[in-house]
């Protein structure tokens, strides 16, 4: 019985975890008693444990390995992996007497064994070959036609009119955040720059990280088109804030100046939580404390001119404007941007992409935190 002990958990280790992802079939794992024509070709004394040892002793090498380890417990692998072990070292052994059998068995583990440290050896010294990387001096962001919104210019025609349903503010609103962003004059923005909206953008940082946003209802690949970014932004001083992609903006000046900046929409802390992280994140209360933040849509401080205008419903449908929104949640969605806040960053103030969804118990905007 020691043998077979020893016999098996070596046939069951010698190869570890190789991840195959089914279990072995009737009478041919480690449980059963073989049958009248068991399909492993063994006479039972190899591969199958006896019938008074706990099935849980085949797998102690593999639980002593991983002693304190989360998978210590985990016989997924090593249950999944019988087939493999069992059965291919029983397709390669002679089978005569236990004895020619057994030492059959524990010859080709050790062919096994060793060929298996011989490569290992070789991988770690052998240098692989790899595609060098190009690493952009200044972080670069490039945008497609196919990611078009539109052009726009001259902005002042358009008025408190809605750019589009992608891209939900006036062109006197847009004039306007361009030039506190720029520093260039109102009057010039709205007479002479040129205006491009994508709803994509693809950025390659200095450190070779390549990240893609996206701002769209209806234009990105899955998800019934439907895509719109949640980022982290740099507050500066180690805080951290939190907004919404609006759109990817690229201004044209007369004198041959183009900038290339991100539309967004603001997330202020959430008047429900009281605590802060060091980043002076709003946590939730305990025990969501943990990993996550409770933010809300900021208020601008008055009520939007453009959704004031008159016969505003009407441009609505007209530009088929919140399509999107199942018809018995728009009139919420749209007055819940009536006092939106929107801005315009550069691409260097945003940190990463959050996970943000809308809280259905208090409406408020909930952010789970990688903490890996």
């Amino acid at each position: 019985m020691t043998s077979d002990i020893w016999l098996h958990n070596h046939a069951c280790s010698h190869v570890c975890n190789r991840g195959y992802n089914n279990h072995a079939e009737p009478e041919t794992d480690s449980d059963g008693d073989g049958g009248s024509d068991p399909k492993l070709r063994g006479r039972g004394h190899i591969e199958l444990s006896g019938k008074g040892i706990p099935h849980g002793i085949l797998h102690f090498p593999l639980q002593l390995l991983l002693a304190g380890h989360i998978y210590m417990h985990d016989t997924c692998a090593p249950e999944a992996s019988h087939r493999f072990n069992i059965k291919t070292a029983m397709d390669r052994v002679r089978k005569t007497t236990e004895s020619e059998t057994s030492i059959s068995l524990i010859d080709w583990g050790f062919r096994v064994r060793t060929w298996s440290k011989v490569i290992d050896a070789v991988e770690i010294h052998d240098t692989p070959v790899t595609r060098r990387r190009k690493v952009p001096s200044s972080m670069t962001v490039q945008l497609t036609d196919c990611n078009l919104l539109g052009t726009f210019s001259p902005l002042r025609p358009g008025g408190d009119n809605l750019l589009c349903n992608d891209t939900r503010i006036s062109f006197t609103e847009l004039g306007t955040l361009i030039a506190d962003y720029t520093g260039w004059d109102v009057d010039t923005v709205m007479d002479d720059v040129e205006v491009r909206l994508y709803c994509s953008a693809r950025v390659l940082h200095t450190s070779g990280e390549r990240r893609t946003y996206w701002a769209t209802e209806s234009r990105y690949h899955y998800a019934e088109g439907c895509r719109r970014d949640m980022v982290e932004i740099d507050l500066g001083g180690g805080n951290i804030g939190a907004a919404q992609i609006t759109s990817f903006i690229e201004m044209s000046a007369g004198n041959g100046v183009t900038k290339k900046a991100v539309i967004i929409r603001w997330m202020s802390k959430s008047s429900l939580s009281t605590l802060r992280d060091d980043n002076d994140r709003p946590l939730c209360d305990f025990p969501l404390s943990f990993n996550h933040c409770l933010w809300e849509w900021s208020d601008a401080g008055r009520r939007r001119h453009s959704f004031r205008v008159r016969g505003f419903r009407n441009r609505c449908v007209r530009q088929n404007l919140w399509c999107h929104v199942h018809q018995d949640d728009r009139q919420r969605v749209i007055d819940s941007e009536i006092r939106s806040r929107y801005d315009i960053i550069g691409y260097e103030s945003i940190k990463r992409h959050a996970n943000i969804h809308e809280d259905p118990s208090t409406r408020h905007m909930l952010q789970t935190l990688q903490m890996f």
